[in-house]
């Protein structure tokens, strides 16, 4: 099961370009994802993701929207272009 603390972890990782290991950390998080939100064939979409690694690059921001809502996870955001609208880069997770 995923705790709060180690999503945390992982997102505050992910923004520092810190490797997160894929066995440990990250397939833990897509596993329990499908499970929480009864997806269709979890178990195939597991084995592929298992097969390739690179995959869950795709859904890393779908895990984090999911998981920041459901652990009510803040972040911090800066503005990086104050010309264009909504041009926003998180630069922390927290509590």
């Amino acid at each position: 099961m995923v705790k709060k603390e180690d999503c945390i972890e992982i997102f505050n990782a992910m923004i520092r370009g810190t490797p997160v290991s894929f066995q440990e950390k990250l397939l833990p998080m897509v596993s329990d994802f499908l499970t929480e939100n009864n997806i269709e064939n979890s178990d195939k979409m597991i084995n592929l993701i298992v097969q390739n690694p690179q995959l869950v690059q795709q859904t890393l921001p779908e895990l984090v929207d999911y998981y920041c809502r459901k652990f009510n996870i803040l972040s911090l955001r800066q503005q990086i272009n104050s010309s264009l609208i909504n041009n926003f880069k998180t630069i922390l997770y927290y509590d």
